[in-house]
Order: structure tokens, then sequence, then C-alpha cells
């Protein structure tokens, strides 16, 4: 009698265990389809929530994305020379080949981002240094 009650209890653990990870609430990791819109029509979204949008070629020129989650987001090609990214977070989003001269990037967090041929001339960077002409990829 002992040894099936102690059997049943082990075999019983992990299926508890399975449906307690189950009944957790999962963090959220898509964008707020209403914020790609707001963008795209006026191109101001601060704070907005982009995290994983594909935005790829959009024009975003002068955009104002302050404060922004851009984590995940693909923005291979976009242009956003003179926008705003202060503030943003753009952990492994990919600018590889964007436009973003004379952007202001102050305070974002960029790690595991793909800069690869993309334009930081004259971007104000993480650090408030500004980059310098023939900085492709990497701001010198």
């Amino acid at each position: 009698m002992q040894i099936r009650f102690t059997t049943t209890i082990m075999l019983s653990i992990p299926v508890l265990i399975s449906l307690a990870i189950t009944l957790m609430p999962m963090p959220s990791s898509a964008f707020v389809p209403e914020d790609i819109t707001t963008l795209k029509e006026s191109k101001k979204c601060p704070g907005c929530d982009l995290r994983g949008a594909d935005l790829r070629g959009v024009n975003l020129n002068g955009a104002n994305l302050e404060g922004a989650n851009l984590m995940g987001a693909n923005l291979e090609g976009v242009l956003l020379e003179e926008a705003t990214l202060d503030d943003v977070s753009c952990e492994k989003t990919n600018f590889r080949n964007a436009k973003l001269h004379g952007t202001s990037m102050d305070h974002a967090t960029i790690d595991g981002a793909d800069f690869t041929g993309a334009d930081l001339q004259d971007v104000t960077w993480i650090d408030s240094r500004v980059c310098k002409k023939g900085s492709i990829g990497v701001c010198k």
C-alpha cells in the first residue's frame, strides 16, 4: 500500500507542474496594430508598442518614436532620416540597410540590433555622441 501511494504521487508531480505552467499568464510579444496605423498615418507614435512589427521599406523620415518599443521589429531598408528614437527599446531589431542619417537615438537600448549596411552618419548615438561621416553599420 505504501509503495503504490508513493508511486502515484511521484507520477502526478510532472502533470501538476505542466498544468501550473500552462495556466500562468504569458507576456505578450506582439505589436499593437493600431500603433502601426498611427505611425504610418502621422509619423508620430511616442511610446508605441511595435514589438516584432514588419516595417520593411516604410518611409518614416522625421518620425517621432520616442520611448517606443521596437524590440525584434524588422526595419530593414526603412527611411528613418531625422527621426526621434530617443529612449527606444531596439533589442534584436533589424536595421539592415536602413537610412538613419541625422536621427536621434539618445539613450536607446540596442542589444543584439543589426545595423549591417545602415547609414548612421550624423546619428546622435545611444551615448549622446554624433556618428561621423562614413558611419555605415557602425557609429564612428
